[in-house]
């Protein structure tokens, strides 16, 4: 099992819960906000110093979160989450100026960490929208066969998730564009994760140490990604921190990605 914790650079806060949880061997992979300014190599360089036992990769981000951004945006601006779902399903996206997206934000990522990125994904999951998803596959082949990451899929078992009597509507959704995401991925033959948990509604952050091994406990691949959002200030994150924080078993089933 891959626990992967997302939105490293977004908060200091966040950064700072994550570093601790990588002290604590309790993470294998963290997902970083490169586009962001604050998100910088001084901010990169605690995370750094634990790639050793850790998977490093890219957050992509095409949505505007009210940061300076370390590129110019598209069009002058990025659009917010809603605007980016509804371009999305209307057939709005043009992969083209995705692939430019990708392109420059994986650049950003290889010049702020001095190597590349272990992995791919999506802050809010928009890797996998409609136009998005083929940009992604396609930039990710045109790498050299030995340089591609690994690319993050959120297709779910919702017979596994319902089993554990987990939290499964939302995860039904998410897992929708996962596993056509899944699908993209395999036809280019890029390599993906086997498996995906962690999804509830953060509303329900009281319920989160209940959750967490039973989200754990339907992962039985060695590549099945857990995806944490550890923090402090907000009170789904910090529960999140202080579970993961406290999970005793936790650390014996971690794993790296293996393809």
């Amino acid at each position: 099992m891959i626990v992967c914790a997302d939105d490293y650079g977004l908060r200091e806060d966040i950064d700072r819960a994550i570093l601790e949880l990588c002290s604590l061997g309790k993470l294998s992979a963290v997902s970083c906000m490169v586009l962001f300014k604050r998100c910088d190599a001084k901010a990169l360089s605690g995370l750094l110093a634990h790639q050793a036992k850790l998977d490093i990769g890219l957050h992509l981000c095409l949505t505007d979160e009210g940061l300076p951004l370390a590129l110019p945006p598209p069009e002058g601006k990025l659009p917010d989450c809603k605007s980016l779902f509804r371009r999305a399903v209307l057939g709005r996206i043009y992969p083209q100026e995705i692939f430019r997206q990708i392109s420059a934000q994986y650049e950003l990522f290889v010049t702020k960490c001095g190597r590349r990125p272990d992995h791919i994904d999506g802050h809010l999951h928009a890797h996998q929208l409609p136009g998005v998803r083929v940009a992604l596959a396609d930039f990710v082949r045109s790498l050299p066969l030995e340089r591609r990451p690994y690319v993050r899929n959120t297709r779910m078992s919702v017979g596994a998730i319902r089993r554990q009597k987990l939290p499964w509507m939302k995860s039904a959704f998410i897992g929708v564009f996962g596993r056509r995401m899944q699908s993209a991925l395999h036809a280019a033959k890029v390599p993906t994760n086997d498996g995906f948990a962690g999804i509830y509604d953060f509303k329900q952050w009281r319920r989160y140490p209940g959750y967490l091994p039973k989200f754990a406990d339907c992962l039985r691949e060695p590549n099945g990604i857990l995806v944490v959002h550890p923090g402090v200030e907000e009170n789904w994150r910090r529960q999140e921190f202080e579970s993961l924080r406290d999970f005793v078993a936790l650390e014996e089933r971690l794993n790296r990605f293996q393809h």
